[in-house]
Order: structure tokens, then sequence, then C-alpha cells
């Protein structure tokens, strides 16, 4: 038996069960009744067909096979690591996702009806299938590699080994005149780690190289963009002391994630080193903002999500390491400054670059009147003509259309397409207040092309396919 995984906006999901017969059948296959349970949790049936290996339907051409596959129900599927179906779960060392120990999947009273099959039972089977994984949207990241090299430490001074690994979509049939732009995604603090497939199917970043997004990137004829995930083995957040920092500081991987992404597109002759688009959630997005500071002018466009890079600063000893205090209630909290992390000088480079942040005002992990809000104002204060704000309400998605998930999880609005409307620059230039709006897609104002002002871009990707050094 293999687990047909596809990545969801809540993260990954078993949508079938792809099951190796005894025999081969033929013909149509009716399904009949099925008792089916993932990791013990009750799962509907929707529909039985033969398949091959791979779970891809046969149809119902005279033709045999020795599968078939049960495609499930994943509208009830619980949105986080914490339900027993879901294949990821929370490793309790490290607090990363990473895939479930044991997948224990029970079938019984499985009836259907083909040529060789007539009404009959199949026997009671239970399997742990978690090693039997079938995953397309992830394999569609063809590419997997790392980069390794020896950089200091910002807070030890010591030099040190690091290795990061990544996965790149490339679009198919590329000939040598197709050159076309590079998409490069940022994980959250969840994701790190040394298995790829997490970051792949934790955010749903697979949605990039659907066609309704891929679409919107065009170069004369060719459509279609590269896509580059890269995982850091702890927290981009990391300044040196192998556990996340308060997002206030260098990371220790800003030099080597430059240099991940230079070696990738000096390696592949189709990159438009002049089109590379960074971007990342949460953590990631923290990374996107220092990658900006650090190496400005030099990415055609960021888009950071829910970004946690500090407005504040952070107190810090003699020897460099970031100060605690504990709260009211008890809680060990990095201890606030007088003085701001964002500087003039950082707001001035944010400024002469092409931003679009995307956040949710219920965030309460990256909480925006701390991070997106100040840091936004600041931005279109110092003169910023092509920095813009998508600022939802809360966070609904097209998966479960009445679900409300965590206001954290604002990149779903990012991997669904529907990044569209802004929040009014002149307004928030003149200390007008946030206006979030879901039905408005982030903002009432519609971005225009700066180079004639009347076409409106219609949506974040539309934006950043025109953007270039």
């Amino acid at each position: 038996m293999s687990l047909y995984i596809n990545g969801f906006e809540w993260g990954p999901a078993v949508s079938r069960l792809v099951l190796a017969l005894g025999q081969p059948v033929s013909g149509e296959v009716k399904f009949t009744s099925a008792v089916v349970k993932t990791n013990d949790v009750e799962r509907k049936v929707l529909a039985a067909y033969l398949s091959n290996s791979e779970g891809h339907h046969l149809g119902e051409s005279e033709v045999s096979s020795l599968f078939v596959t049960l495609e499930l129900d994943t509208h009830y599927h619980a949105k986080s690591p914490g339900n027993k179906a879901h294949p990821f779960e929370l490793d309790p060392v490290t607090g990363f996702s990473r895939w479930a120990q044991t997948y224990v999947v029970s079938i019984t009273d499985l009836k259907f009806t083909a040529a060789e099959y007539q009404e009959e039972l199949v026997g009671e089977i239970r399997v742990d299938a978690i090693d039997q994984r079938i995953s397309p949207d992830s394999d569609a990241f063809s590419i997997r590699s790392a980069y390794s090299g020896d950089y200091v430490n910002p807070t030890t001074g010591k030099v040190e080994a690091q290795r990061l690994t990544y996965a790149a979509y490339e679009p198919e049939d590329l000939s040598p005149v197709d050159i076309l732009p590079l998409i490069v995604w940022l994980h959250g603090s969840a994701e790190g780690g040394t298995d790829i497939e997490v970051p792949l199917l934790g955010n749903e970043v697979t949605a990039l190289t659907r066609p309704e997004i891929q679409s919107q990137f065009t170069n004369g004829l060719r459509q279609g963009a590269h896509v580059l995930v890269v995982q850091t083995p702890t927290f981009w957040m990391d300044e040196g002391e192998d556990r996340t920092g308060p997002g206030a500081g260098k990371s220790r991987y800003t030099e080597i994630l430059m240099d991940t992404i230079r070696q990738y597109v000096d390696g592949h002759d189709n990159v438009d080193g002049h089109r590379i688009y960074l971007g990342g959630c949460s953590n990631g997005g923290y990374m996107t903002i220092n990658m900006l500071l650090e190496y400005p002018q030099t990415f055609a466009a960021a888009f950071p999500v829910a970004e946690a890079y500090s407005f504040y600063g952070f107190e810090r000893d003699r020897r460099g390491y970031y100060e605690t205090t504990t709260d009211r209630f008890g809680n060990l909290r990095y201890k606030p400054s007088q003085t701001l992390c964002l500087t003039d000088d950082k707001i001035r480079l944010l400024a002469s670059e092409a931003i679009w942040f995307v956040h949710a005002a219920n965030d309460h992990t990256v909480v925006p009147f701390l991070t997106v809000e100040p840091t936004y104002r600041r931005i279109v204060k110092a003169g910023a003509s092509n920095v813009w704000f998508s600022y939802f309400e809360t966070v609904r998605g097209l998966d479960e259309l009445d679900e409300k998930y965590d206001g954290h999880l604002s990149w779903i609005y990012l991997f669904n397409n529907q990044v569209r409307g802004v929040q009014h620059p002149q307004r928030i230039r003149q200390d007008s207040r946030y206006e979030p709006s879901n039905a408005l897609f982030g903002g009432s104002y519609k971005v225009t092309d700066d180079t004639d002002g009347v076409e409106e871009f219609e949506t974040i990707f539309h934006w950043m396919n025109k953007q270039r050094l």
C-alpha cells in the first residue's frame, strides 16, 4: 500500500490510498463499502478505481491492473500536525515538522465490483505505510541538492562549516532561448531541518508551480518561472547561538544563502539573473528583509509574508548575546531596548527596493504593530515608490471555505493567488489608520505600472513579473 499525498493550504494530507491486489483486475471498478482509518481516524471513501502504481486513474477502458486506488475525503481533515491523521508531526526535540514516525492504515469490509472481483470481500488490511509515499506536488521539484561552505559565525566570530539543502522546479521543455525569472522561497520556523519535503509541503509552496501562478510570468511567448526552495538546518533567525533570536540581527546563514542562490543561477542558463524574486513566511519573512539589507539592489523584487523582522531593538550583553527578562506570567522574554532595530539607514535601503508585504491583522504570533505596521509606515514616509502592503483582517482559505485559520497563516492568500489589493500608501504616509480587508483582498488601492500609471496589476505575481534590475 502507498500513501498518495497532496499539499493543501493547511499542509500535507493523505488524499488517496493505492492498494496492490493479489491478481490483476480489469474493467470499471464500482466501490461498494469499506471502513478506512488512517492512524485510527476514520476517513470517508469518495471513489475507487483502477490505477497504476502511482495512483493515476486508468479510466473505464478494458485494461487490467494490479492496483486499485481509494480516493479519500480531505475536507474534514484537521489543519494542524496535532491531528493523528496528519502525515506530519512535530519533533519534540527540535520543534520542526517531520514525517510521522508511524502511520497505520487499516481497511475492513472493503468491497468493490470488477471483472475478477464480484462483490468479493478483500480481507482486512492493516499496515504502517509511512515509508511508502507518493507525492506528485513535491515531485515537481525534481532538482534536489545542497550547498556547503565555511563561514564566520556572527556571534562567536569562529569559522564554521555550514550546509543548506534545496529543491528546485524548472518549467518543462525549456529551449536555450527561454530565459525565465527565478522565485526563491524561504520557509517558516517549523520547516527547518534537512528533509526538503517538509518546506515543500508544509506551507503549500508547491502551489507556485501551478498553472494559475506560472501563467503570470511571461517572457515573450514563453510562460513560467523557476522556483528555488532553500532550507536551513535550524532557523533563519539563528544569529549564531543555534537557536532562534528575536529577529533583530544578522542571520548566521546570510552569506551561505546568497552563495546558494548565486550557485544555482550560475549553474542554470535558463535563469534570468535580473529577475530574481525573494520571499518567505514568518521566519523566512525575517530572512527576506535581512537579505535586502545585506545585499541591497540584488533582488528584482521581494515579497515577505507575515515577516518577523523586529522593528524594535533588544538589549545585548558584552559578548553580543541577547539579554532576557521574565514577564508578569513568568515567561522568559528577550529584553527590549530603547533603540530601533530598523534604523533610518535600514529604512532608506528598504525604501529603494521593490517590496510587497502580506500580513493579517489578527496575527498573534508575529504581531503586526511590532513589525510590519511601523515598518511599512516608515518606508513610505522615506519616499518609497514601489513598496506595497496587502493587509487582511483574518485568514480564510479555499480548500476549507468555512474554516477560519490562525491569523499567522497569511501565506495562504499568497499561494491561493488572492493577494491583489493594498493599503493606500499616501494615506499611510499621512498617518491614517490601516484598513485591513478580506473582501478587498488586502486593501482598496490597486497597484499600477509605474511606467505608464495605467495598467493595474491583477495580483502580486502579475506585479512581480514586471520587476527587473
